[in-house]
């Protein structure tokens, strides 16, 4: 559960403010730094998204094992609450996941405004 509160964070994903506004006002040193961090940002949200998944696998697991004993009715109940509260977290990381998703498409897209509207050649700048 850990993981979980990493994950948090990218509900929100990262500000695309400032990214937008590099691209508006053609900061190239403020796209190469976007650039440069990126994939950093990446491994570390694959990272915790993996711990977060592998964890909600190993918990049903246990929870589920096959030969497991027949819970009592407070038994079943704690049970179900537990596999509810596994749901819960999956359908977090699940959304985590659309608004990363969602994160890098904006990138490419400034990624490619910025190409098309702003990397000209010192000569073309200069006409």
């Amino acid at each position: 559960m850990i993981h979980l509160l990493a994950l948090l964070a990218a509900f929100a994903g990262p500000d695309p403010a400032p990214a937008l506004d590099a691209v508006k006002t053609c900061d190239r040193g403020a796209m190469m730094a976007l650039t440069k961090a990126e994939p950093r940002r990446r491994t570390e949200w694959a990272a915790a998204s993996y711990a977060e998944q592998q964890a909600i696998a190993r918990e049903r697991a246990a929870l589920i094992a096959p030969g497991a004993a027949q819970p009592t009715a407070a038994g079943k109940a704690s049970l179900d609450l537990a596999l509810a509260g596994l749901d819960a977290r999956q359908k977090q990381l699940d959304d985590a996941r659309a608004v990363e998703m969602s994160w890098r498409a904006l990138v490419e897209e400034l990624r490619a405004d910025f190409l098309a509207n702003c990397a000209q050649t010192k000569g073309e700048r200069d006409r």
